[in-house]
């Protein structure tokens, strides 16, 4: 078996989305960050707003596109003066490609990843960028919760998991390539953080930056 070629660690993402986002044109999807929550009375109240993320690519570069399927959440950014469209990422067409497309822990929450891939690969432009983050099921504090609960710990709207391995095959099934691989460990407690130094695989969450097949990136 070949030795999955891992190109850094890295305590935060935006260390390597920022300098993909900085210029050019961005396509950011999932940007509606909905939080639940009571107050008073005890109703449950949603609120909606940027993900945090959004927010950050589109202070360092305004045209930013984002998409979403809440209709409402992106009414409400657009409010708010964000470039926004109401789109499926599974489906959509929206006429244009884009030099940097960002998938902020989206892949996940995805019925069908293998059509969003394809249709991603035909919104970048011939020399673009596909970001992906997502969760790392091989998380180090997940064996903990799975020695205490016997299960690992599983947001309730996540349909999938991923690895690098599956992730970087599933791409290549999909029209892309990928070109480099980062662990994602943020900074912690020692001992938090301590399987991830030895082994990168216990990091909590990597990224896939992807072109389409055939074009750029490195051999």
């Amino acid at each position: 078996m070949n030795k999955l070629n891992i190109d850094a660690s890295v305590t935060d993402r935006l260390l390597v989305i920022a300098p993909l986002t900085k210029t050019g044109s961005v396509l950011d999807m999932g940007v509606v960050d909905s939080r639940r929550g009571k107050r008073g009375t005890g109703k449950r109240l949603e609120t909606k707003k940027a993900t945090s993320l959004f927010k950050l690519i589109c202070d360092q570069n305004p045209n930013t596109l984002g998409v979403d399927i809440d209709a409402e959440g992106i009414e409400i950014l657009r409010s708010n003066g964000f470039n926004t469209r109401h789109e499926d990422v599974m489906s959509m067409d929206l006429g244009q490609t884009f030099d940097t497309i960002v998938a902020g822990e989206l892949i996940e929450h995805l019925p069908n990843p293998g059509t969003f891939l394809k249709n991603m690969s035909r919104h970048l432009n011939p020399d673009g960028t596909l970001v992906i983050t997502t969760p790392n099921p091989f998380y180090s504090k997940q064996s903990w919760k799975i020695w205490r609960h016997d299960q690992p710990s599983v947001h309730e709207e996540h349909v999938c998991w991923f690895d690098p391995i599956t992730l970087k095959t599933l791409c290549e099934m999909s029209g892309l390539r990928v070109d480099k691989i980062y662990w994602v460990q943020k900074k912690q407690g020692f001992l938090k953080t301590l399987p991830a130094r030895f082994r990168g695989y216990f990091s909590h969450s990597f990224i896939v930056l992807a072109k389409r097949a055939g074009i750029g990136g490195r051999d």
